[in-house]
């Protein structure tokens, strides 16, 4: 179903009580979700119509005697019940409500038919009977076939032109008063009334179930950008720490669960405090952001991802990489920001940003050993800050061995 704009549907609940039709978009969509149904309701009442039909006999008989039983008796048994069988037939499953309206108005009108000729040769003094039983026809389908108001329209402007036809063409005729039947005529346009606020009521719920879908989609449009806010770094664009901690979790337990290696590293630049203090703050956020888009950029290539951990500090979640493969990528994101030569005015003259990173590495099976993501994350560190003293702009690398989870089983190694 497309979407509509809840300014659409507002207007359209508000419009006047003249115009059933809806705008053309909702008009379209609304017919959509009628277009098609069971009719099974429509032949339980047909064949209610059949029964009652049939059971009329004994008056048809009463009425019209021996002799002149025969017509309305082949009429009914030969003619109408045929035909509301085929009608049953015909709803059968899925129909359309076209189809469905199609057939139940045939059947009605036939049925108006047979009643209208039995008041045409029915004794005089019970013609008035049958006239009455025409109208009660149409009148009793249209009120219970969940007819749209254009299709009881059609029914009920049928079955009142037939009514008036047969009055023309037969009471006028005999010169008998017409008043009383064009009075009972009238009543086959009663189910209009019901059958224009059936279907505006079935629209005013449709306009509710689109106005709450749309509120629905504009909530969950609005979390969603809601969590995309709280777990984003607003300088950088990277995830921020709170979602890095949930990514580390998330990383680990993967690891864990598919018994494949993790990398994590901790990415610091060097010297940023004195880049802040000696170009300002301004140029201290740019300088993240280009260390933060040359880091996202290359962390990619390798299927890792990038979040900023706070103030200068980065965290970058590599899953599967093993341990040889960490160090090369490490290396390839301190050159990354190496080739950004961006200039660092608190250092000599003519030095560049870089950074220093410690990779921490840890196979899933450690799990087992009561290694946890915090250990993986406190190795990083440790590798971050053997990579500092070691003198900055270095790549600093540890592998989680089985002997411990206290990293007396940490192997260490250096690149840069």
């Amino acid at each position: 179903m497309p979407e509509s704009k809840p300014s659409l549907i507002e207007a359209a609940r508000h419009r006047p009580w003249y115009r059933l039709r809806l705008p053309e978009d909702l008009e379209a969509q609304f017919f959509e979700t009628i277009r098609c149904s069971r009719a099974t309701y429509l032949q339980s009442w047909i064949l209610i119509f059949i029964v009652f039909n049939v059971l009329s006999l004994k008056m048809d008989f009463d009425l019209f005697g021996p002799e002149q039983f025969a017509v309305p008796a082949f009429l009914t048994l030969g003619v109408f019940l045929p035909a509301g069988l085929m009608a049953i037939a015909g709803l059968h499953g899925i129909t359309t409500a076209r189809r469905q309206a199609g057939i139940v108005t045939g059947i009605a009108l036939l049925d108006m038919m047979i009643v209208l000729n039995s008041a045409r040769i029915a004794p005089q003094p019970h013609a008035g009977t049958y006239l009455i039983l025409a109208v009660i026809v149409p009148m009793v389908v249209g009120m219970i076939a969940p007819l749209s108001f254009r299709h009881s329209l059609l029914l009920c402007g049928s079955a009142f032109g037939l009514y008036a036809v047969y009055i023309v063409g037969f009471v006028l005729p005999r010169s008998e008063a017409i008043g009383l039947p064009l009075l009972i005529a009238s009543l086959t346009l009663v189910p209009l009334k019901l059958a224009y606020s059936r279907e505006w009521t079935c629209k005013e719920a449709f306009l509710l179930t689109l106005e709450k879908s749309a509120r629905d989609r504009d909530l969950a449009d609005a979390n969603a950008r809601l969590t995309i806010l709280s777990e984003t770094d607003s300088l950088t664009g990277l995830r921020n720490r709170r979602s890095a901690a949930t990514q580390l979790q998330t990383l680990w337990a993967e690891a864990c669960a598919g018994s494949t290696w993790a990398v994590l590293m901790l990415i610091d630049i060097d010297a940023f405090k004195r880049l802040n203090d000696t170009a300002g703050h301004p140029e201290g956020d740019r300088c993240l952001r280009q260390v933060a888009q040359a880091l996202a950029a290359t962390a990619a290539l390798h299927g890792g991802q990038v979040a900023r951990y706070g103030g200068e500090e980065f965290i970058v979640f590599l899953p599967g990489a093993d341990p040889s493969a960490a160090g090369r990528i490490g290396e390839s994101l301190r050159l990354a920001v190496q080739a950004l030569a961006y200039p660092h005015p608190g250092l000599r003259d003519g030095a560049h940003v870089t950074v220093s990173i410690g990779v921490a590495t840890a196979h899933g099976s450690l799990g087992s050993l009561a290694i946890a993501s915090a250990d993986l994350l406190k190795a990083a560190d440790d590798a971050l800050y053997r990579a500092k003293h070691g003198g900055r702009n270095r790549v600093e690398a540890a592998t989680l061995a089985s002997e411990s989870a206290n990293f007396d089983g940490v192997r260490a190694s250096a690149f840069g």
